[in-house]
């Protein structure tokens, strides 16, 4: 059994293949690669027990407290079992982090290399798969799936966004240059060929970042501290209505956007009520009156036509569709607060390891594409979107120098 182990323990860099796959397929899924990876590296976490591995622990401490604080939510929670629930998964997603964060630095460099070029063979093998059956309306995916829409890869373009520049990045550097531009090209292909346009939006920001970092790279906090103070203050901006007219304008425009603009403005009114608390972790989809449907009343078209601004909706789905939106919603201004520190001190550990200009300039890229995803699309403790992040985390982590690399090129 110990023989077998370490013979797949050396192949453990084949596992970030199934990413594509999964991204696509299965995303609900996301959870494998990092458990089969923290398996196979298990004696890589057995230094944390010791004593000074729990003193290293210890410097990861601030990331603990948001989940910690989403615990006590429980206190004043609508659903008290949901904030415990969605604070444990919280608390064990951060430790995920961690080992695999570890578990990356101590990779080798040809191991590194293996998974940059293993991560992008599984999305460019996914790819086809993905556009025969978009192509087909679903004919390949529909005998697992209980339903079809040409909206169901919306994930795996959100997730390919993110991992663009890192994995094209890291297949540069280790010479693979002609690969790069290929998986560059399709992945931006399947970006801008498939319906979700937050991921568009996303990549299109990320590529601007990467540009002007990598050209003046005293800009990259500003790229870092405007997202944050934009998702901070983001509520403020609709606690009052829109005006009849404007809401038509942009409902002719987008009628999507006008469910979020309306969401936005139902979420930040209940901020209001309990702004220093809020009402407690994961208690978005239980606010009173989230279920109600929206109103319905008449617009003018420009030519003088006139139209039902109808929205199928009601007026907080599951969750805001905006990272900012729902952390003042459920944990009010001291897990804003808490949350905005935790990223800060997260993009500041990894820019000291990214001690390149590439590296940063594809830190603050695919930190911007992030957000970005979180602030339009997806809810703040989604599980699958997590896993991703875990793995996004670590992919753009191997463009680090390795510890001996780092301490041979500062002597």
């Amino acid at each position: 059994m110990i023989t077998i182990h370490k013979s797949l323990e050396k192949s453990w860099h084949c596992i970030f293949f199934l990413l594509g796959p999964l991204a696509y397929f299965s995303v609900y899924a996301l959870w494998l690669p990092i458990l089969l990876i923290l398996i196979l590296k298990i004696r890589t976490f057995i230094d944390i027990f010791r004593p000074e591995g729990l003193v290293r622990l210890r410097q990861y401490s601030l990331y603990f407290v948001l989940p910690i604080f989403g615990g006590l939510s429980a206190f004043w929670a609508l659903v008290p079992a949901d904030a415990v629930s969605t604070a444990v998964k919280f608390f064990i997603y951060f430790l995920m982090a961690l080992f695999l964060g570890m578990v990356i630095k101590n990779a080798k460099d040809y191991e590194r290399q293996k998974i940059f070029l293993n991560s992008a063979i599984g999305f460019l093998l996914a790819f086809p798969f993905v556009v025969l059956d978009v192509a087909l309306a679903g004919a390949i995916s529909g005998p697992f799936k209980d339903w079809y829409a040409p909206d169901v890869y919306n994930r795996g373009t959100a997730i390919t966004a993110c991992l663009l520049i890192p994995i094209t990045l890291g297949l540069y550097h280790y010479n693979f240059k002609k690969f790069s531009i290929v998986f560059a090209l399709l992945s931006l292909g399947m970006i801008f060929g498939l319906y979700m346009e937050a991921s568009k939006l996303a990549v299109t920001a990320a590529l601007i970042t990467f540009c002007f970092v990598r050209w003046k790279s005293k800009s990259f906090w500003i790229f870092i501290t405007l997202p944050l103070i934009i998702t901070l203050i983001f509520p403020l901006f609709f606690v009052s209505p829109f005006s009849k007219k404007v809401q038509c304008q942009i409902y002719e425009a987008k009628q999507s956007a006008m469910h979020r603009i309306m969401i936005y403005h139902f979420a930040s009114n209940n901020i209001l009520k309990k702004p220093l608390l809020g009402w407690g972790m994961d208690a978005a989809r239980s606010i009173p009156g989230g279920g109600k449907k929206l109103d319905t009343f008449k617009c003018l078209k420009s030519g003088g036509i006139g139209f039902d601004l109808y929205l199928d909706g009601s007026n907080l789905p599951l969750h805001p569709h905006n990272a900012g939106v729902q952390i003042w919603l459920e944990l009010g201004l001291i897990g804003a607060i808490l949350l905005i520190i935790s990223v800060f001190s997260f993009i500041k550990r990894m820019r000291i390891e990214l001690v390149n200009a590439d590296g940063q300039a594809a830190l603050a890229s695919t930190f911007v594409c992030c957000c970005l995803i979180y602030n339009i699309s997806f809810g703040l403790w989604q599980s699958w979107l997590m896993f991703a992040m875990i793995l996004v985390g670590s992919i753009l982590l191997m463009l680090s120098s390795r510890r001996d690399e780092k301490e041979n090129h500062q002597n």
